[in-house]
């Protein structure tokens, strides 16, 4: 097969890394001759990235892209540009598939019509399926709508769990959708680090003080940050003896500093600490971790802290509650509960749990899925049944 990838994403976020792990599994699969991978220039590491694995292996091919999703953002002249090229480029490759990395249905979407418009397959790799605004004015009930059309357009899918290819199939009843669950590298289960020495690493108390953290994009639509410092305000008293890290950046970044600033009630627990390349230390060092969200796909911290047999207390949304147990959910909306299992979580013991996601989210069942998701049906049901997935370890250290 001659396979193609597609990511203008200006960002490296958890969508990113997936698809930088998916791309190592398809240059080991023998049912692929050739993968073009098409990325922005301006997206450094991951171009980095898909360019020392084009110097390593003969079959990937790597085309830049002028453009980023966040340039075009908003100017239809030049998303219409976007996909004519984009469109010409790809009837010179003949791909017999075009795999696209969607974050949702409305990213993306040069690649996505510019498939379509070259003729061929569109296959959207995507972690988030929208649900239909409960109420809203017009204007929601507008996006709605055309979210409705653009679910339409691809080909076939790829996702993350079945609870997502449910919510696929009622959008798109004619697309074929394929189940690619998330992969976390097994250092996290195997790491020897302490919380006694990760704390000291990091320069973090170690005196009886719970640690918590949340890591993740600041964004406050999604990731819900917001409602975490709510929480917090509102239960002063529980986090006195506690150190809440907030790990990552995003839009909110502003929003989020400026409020603890103004909290004395935040200012003597919260703490942002930024980005960070590696988090395994600060997953560690935590007592637990938290992940407020309103909607995700499978968020890789909750596999990362699992691994490391560090509780996450997570919002019962999208399907969370299929990989979790009660113990570690909270309803979206009650910040009282939220308080509540955070603090009781410390003691869940995790063992069984882990065990269950060493098994689940291995290299080897995470390589055997995307060697097979985009085969024609029948192949792929053949594939499943027989040995275990070649592996390239190029670059994946």
């Amino acid at each position: 097969m001659k396979v193609g990838i597609y990511c203008d994403s200006g960002i490296n976020g958890g969508h990113e890394e997936m698809l930088k792990r998916f791309m190592l599994a398809l240059v080991a699969s023998a049912h692929i001759e050739t993968l073009h991978i098409l990325v922005p220039n301006a997206n450094e590491a991951l171009f980095r990235h898909v360019s020392d694995l084009s110097a390593a292996h003969a079959k990937v091919k790597v085309i830049g892209l002028s453009y980023t999703a966040e340039s075009i953002r908003g100017n239809v002249f030049a998303l219409l540009r976007m996909i004519r090229s984009t469109a010409a480029t790809l009837r010179t490759l003949r791909l017999d598939k075009l795999v696209i990395a969607q974050g949702t249905i409305a990213s993306a979407l040069a690649g996505l019509f510019a498939a379509r418009y070259a003729r061929t397959v569109a296959v959207s790799y995507l972690p988030l399926v929208d649900d239909p605004p409960a109420g809203g004015g017009r204007s929601e009930k507008i996006k709605w709508l055309v979210k409705r059309v653009l679910y339409r357009v691809p080909n076939e899918y790829v996702t993350l769990n079945e609870h997502l290819r449910g919510k696929l199939r009622k959008l798109a009843p004619d697309a074929r959708a394929m189940i690619l669950e998330n992969y976390v590298d097994d250092r996290f289960s195997r790491s020897t680090l302490t919380k006694q020495a990760a704390r000291a690493a990091l320069g973090l108390p170690d005196d009886g003080t719970t640690i918590i953290a949340h890591i993740g994009r600041l964004n406050f639509q999604q990731k819900r940050q917001d409602f975490l410092m709510e929480a917090i305000e509102r239960h002063a008293d529980a986090f006195k003896r506690t150190l809440v890290l907030i790990v990552g950046e995003g839009p909110d970044d502003g929003c989020l500093q400026a409020s603890i600033e103004a909290s004395p009630a935040l200012s003597a627990c919260v703490r942002m600490v930024g980005p960070q390349k590696d988090v395994l230390p600060y997953i560690v060092a935590s007592d637990a971790l938290v992940l407020p969200s309103a909607y995700e796909g499978v968020p890789l911290v909750m596999i990362e802290a699992v691994l490391a047999e560090r509780p996450i207390v997570v919002s019962r949304v999208s399907g969370l509650d299929s990989y979790l147990p009660d113990a570690l959910l909270f309803p979206a909306h009650d910040r009282d509960a939220l308080v509540e299992r955070i603090f009781a979580a410390r003691d869940l013991p995790l063992a069984a749990l882990t065990g269950e996601f060493r098994r689940r989210f291995s290299r080897e069942a995470f390589d055997a899925q995307a060697q097979n998701v985009l085969l024609p049906a029948g192949a792929a049901r053949d594939a499943g049944a027989q040995a275990a997935p070649k592996h390239s370890d190029v670059l994946a250290k």
